[in-house]
């Protein structure tokens, strides 16, 4: 049986109203349409369910039988498509947000703050997971939007470019004999990391072969310690005077929280692409919209930051 709403709707408005003619228009069809779809529902019911006259329309044993079943189906439809818009709503006003551990202890809370003042109808769900976990979650639609550098255009999986990030040294800040903290410019040549031991990341980390390729394509070596799973393990180290580390601008707003000096490395300057990922295709609400501006606006600021720390 393939019976529409539509049809249930016009068995019970002529049902109430007695009338072909009263009932066509209060559901704004012709009168013409609404004996059409009651007797394709007849047809499918396999009884006559009106009596009809010139004068009157009164519902016959089958309809009187039927309108229970009917009113109850109909009550149940308004009930689900009522939570579905409701689920619906709820949906386009939520978003999930992945990043880097480092990306969302360092840079999210604050941005998120920021964000929930100017939209607090937006609920953002964050979630701290490796490049991998990300890829993965935004294939499989659990997660909306990834953070993260050193994304690859890959089949499904839709790029757009936040901020570009130079290479940056990050070394202890010495002290003077006073104790005064000292200041040093903005910048750094690569081949100050071949000056000291350098504290890395495991080979196969994308950064870290960043590195290396720069390292080797200068003609410089340098005594390396680690390997360190986390940045920010690394960047402790180098506080505490371990060594240097040569690591992504995107870093500096962890390095506030040490007493390190951060500058620009140059000769050359090694650009790195930050991105949001999200899944092809899926359409890009106006949610989706804002909070991609946001957050470009944040990654930018920080970009711009690549300074003495």
């Amino acid at each position: 049986m393939n019976v529409s709403t539509r049809q249930l709707q016009a068995f019970l408005a002529v049902a109430q109203l007695g009338s072909f003619t009263r009932a066509a228009e209060k559901l704004f069809v012709t009168q013409a349409g609404l004996s059409l779809m009651l007797k394709d529902f007849e047809t499918q019911v396999g009884a006559r369910l009106f009596d009809r006259t010139t004068r009157s329309v009164h519902l016959t044993a089958v309809g009187e039988a039927l309108i229970p079943t009917v009113r109850s189906m109909l009550l149940d439809w308004e009930r689900a498509t009522s939570n579905v818009g409701r689920l619906a709503a709820e949906a386009e006003q939520q978003v999930t947000l992945a990043a880097t551990p480092l990306i969302a202890a360092s840079v999210l809370p604050r941005w998120l703050q920021a964000f929930g003042q100017a939209q607090p109808s937006i609920r953002v769900q964050i979630a701290d997971l490796d490049r991998q976990q990300i890829l993965s979650g935004i294939e499989s639609g659990e997660i909306d939007l990834g953070l993260g550098a050193f994304f690859k255009p890959a089949v499904g999986i839709e790029r757009q470019l936040l901020a570009t990030f130079p290479m940056v040294l990050v070394s202890p800040r010495p002290q003077t004999p006073a104790g005064r903290k000292t200041q040093v410019g903005p910048t750094a040549k690569w081949s100050a990391v071949a000056e000291s031991c350098l504290l890395s990341l495991p080979n196969d980390n994308p950064i870290q072969k960043l590195v290396d390729a720069q390292l080797r394509a200068l003609n410089l070596a340098t005594e390396r310690r680690g390997a360190l799973q986390n940045i920010q393990a690394i960047i402790a180290m180098v506080e505490a005077g371990h060594g240097l580390a040569a690591l992504p601008a995107f870093v500096v707003p962890a390095c506030v929280r040490y007493d390190v000096i951060v500058q620009t490395l140059v000769e050359p300057v090694v650009p790195i692409e930050f991105f949001v990922v999200s899944k092809k295709g899926r359409q890009k609400t106006a949610l989706a919209t804002k909070l991609i501006a946001s957050l470009r606006g944040q990654f930018q600021t920080i970009s711009n930051s690549a300074d003495v720390i």
